[in-house]
């Protein structure tokens, strides 16, 4: 690989004398020490973004600040820029570069070829001890029910040390015995390399050497040991038929399967090897600096491919990511792998399982994380004056400006914490005013604490824009209260806030602007909740009262069945039709249902 090396290094201020061609940069803090490294088709244009956006989140503004010097390293193009970017992460291993880390939610089996007689293991984790494992299995059942077979044909002990006489495994015909000596040290390395082979899957290199070995002893009128043989070739061929054949024979291909969300990401890599799915990887990291999946895949494939001491001859990948395969080709081009899209109706089911498990594992990582740090982040990012260890949310909803209700979400320490969920009728208003219904929700609610001497919360969130915030705002002075209030507007996810006119717009990937999300959708989910609570209610007159042919028949079902705002948000005019109602009704009630869910979908 060709490299040109730029001379010197350029400081924050100097960007523009950054070269325009691909390459690799580093940025340094103040000590000279190498904080980030990154790709780029164009070093200055890639370069200067860092210090021109806005609203970076956290850990980018962190890394920011530190940056004092930027070296830069021009090559010819993309694909030796990734090269030489893997290579140098992998060295200098940069505090803010994207570490992924090997999800170990398979279990193993470990052959531990170091002693003198090797014994075979369940393991959970994989460990640099000198052992082989083999692995990751889909399943704690499928891996024993390798170790079984394996213990039935090759005999291999499962004790971790060497007993001083033989065990019941010997006497069930589930272990030679090398303890009592019942076996040579040169037979068992012999079965310790036939149960490696079978391991790796090579069945047919397996059974073949078993055959001829058979055959062999027949002619030394060996018959006993014959006999042996034939049992473990039956045996393996027993067990290769109940594999799940998934390819033609010859595919030797990793499949593989993003998913990405909140700043983080989890890859998972389906091995399949003669064509049997053999086994998953899962790896994990978080995203830094704005990058996407599509940015990180090409990094993740090389450090993947590297660990491999027996590679496959393809990474299939989701078409998703077809942007990028002709620069994935040329990286693996001295690899001798191939990087492709699924061919098949088949591989495109292994993809989009392969994803699954990937979806699948990042909630497994994920959703019992810690939230302290995205609350330190939240209180920095936004100036809050305390912690915000609690936050409550407050949504408003009504059908068709009458029954108008309030509902109000209590997180702590970024969990749902449903015994302060609450919901209240709007009082004072009659017609759609979300502004006066939210100054009511709002005044109510922290009148009431005032009054009853209870905690107040750390932060309030508004579902709205800048009108919500004020009419917010106003509530809490008129309450004479003390709380941070925050807006968050659907739709662009702009939050407001009561110190500036204009709003802040964090990075979609944002770990705290999720946690902001999921105050504001469990507050709208909850205050929706009021269409299934008017079930059934005799005292609230109906929005139907006026649809000729809705009698109290028709205006049962119509509660029952579709007054929910989930449903309407899809319903059809068959729905109505297909529920007895005559076409001409049907229609109108249609018409009044869709209504109310435009003027939901407007707030």
């Amino acid at each position: 690989m060709q490299i040109v090396e730029e001379k010197g290094f350029f400081t924050p201020d100097e960007i523009s004398k950054i070269p325009e061609g691909p390459g690799v940069y580093l940025f340094k803090n103040k000590r000279g020490e190498i904080i980030y490294i990154g790709k780029a088709v164009n070093l200055r244009k890639r370069v200067s973004s860092y210090f021109h956006r806005k609203n970076s989140d956290p850990k980018t503004e962190a890394l920011i600040k530190n940056i004092s010097l930027i070296d830069t390293i021009s090559l010819n193009n993309e694909s030796e820029a990734l090269l030489l970017e893997a290579n140098l992460i992998k060295q200098y291993q940069p505090k803010y570069n994207i570490d992924f880390k090997d999800n170990k939610f398979y279990p193993y089996i470990k052959i531990t070829i170091n002693d003198d007689f090797p014994r075979i293991v369940y393991s959970r984790d994989q460990k640099s001890d000198g052992s082989l494992y083999f692995g990751p299995f889909v399943s704690a059942r499928a891996t024993r029910a390798s170790i079984d077979i394996i213990q039935q044909v090759f005999l291999l002990r499962t004790c971790k040390k060497l007993p001083k006489k033989e065990c019941l495994n010997y006497h069930i015909k589930r272990c030679s015995a090398p303890c009592i000596g019942k076996i040579s040290k040169e037979d068992y390395d012999d079965n310790v390399k036939q149960a490696i082979e079978f391991l790796k899957g090579k069945y047919t290199e397996l059974l073949s050497k078993l055959e001829t070995e058979m055959k062999q002893a027949s002619k030394m009128l060996e018959f006993e040991k014959a006999q042996a043989i034939k049992e473990k070739i039956e045996a393996i061929k027993h067990f290769e038929e109940s594999q799940n054949v998934i390819l033609d024979e010859s595919i030797n291909r990793d499949y593989v399967g993003v998913f990405s969300k909140w700043g983080k990401i989890v890859i998972v890599v389906s091995m399949v090897r003669n064509g049997k799915m053999i086994g998953k990887k899962s790896y994990s990291g978080n995203l830094h600096l704005d990058e996407d999946a599509e940015e990180v895949l090409p990094l993740f494939l090389l450090n993947y491919a590297n660990t491999l001491d027996i590679k496959p001859d393809f990474f299939v990948i989701d078409r998703s990511f077809a942007s990028i395969l002709e620069a994935l080709n040329s990286v693996f081009e001295n690899y001798k792998i191939k990087v492709i899209l699924p061919e098949n109706e088949r591989e495109e089911s292994i993809i989009k399982l392969t994803t699954e498990n990937a979806s699948i594992h990042f909630t497994q990582l994920w959703s019992k994380v810690d939230s302290s740090e995205n609350l330190k982040n939240l209180q920095e990012i936004l100036g809050l004056k305390k912690f915000p260890a609690r936050i409550e949310g407050f949504d408003v909803a009504n059908i068709m400006g009458e029954y108008a209700v309030a509902s109000v979400v209590s997180f702590f320490n970024g969990k749902p914490d449903k015994s302060n969920y609450r919901h209240m009728k709007i009082r004072t208003k009659s017609t759609p005013d979300d502004y006066a219904m939210i100054y009511e929700a709002v005044y109510r609610r922290y009148s009431r604490l005032k009054r009853e001497n209870k905690e107040f919360p750390d932060l309030v969130l508004i579902d709205g824009g800048k009108g919500q915030l004020n009419a917010a705002l106003k509530a809490i002075s008129d309450a004479e209260v003390n709380i941070d209030v925050i807006a968050l507007a659907k739709q662009n996810e702009e939050i407001y806030l009561p110190s500036s006119d204009t709003p802040l717009v964090l990075p979609k990937n944002s770990a705290i602007l999720h946690l902001l999300q999921q105050v504001r959708d469990e507050t709208h989910r909850f205050a929706n909740t009021f269409f299934r609570k008017i079930k059934g209610k005799q005292d609230i007159k109906s929005i139907f009262d006026d649809i000729k042919g809705i009698g109290e028949k028709r205006k049962k079902i119509i509660m029952q069945k579709f007054l929910d705002y989930d449903i309407i948000k899809n319903i059809k005019k068959e729905d109505l039709t297909s529920a007895g109602l005559p076409v001409e009704v049907a229609e109108k009630v249609y018409s009044k249902l869709k209504e109310i869910i435009n003027r939901e979908g407007k707030k």
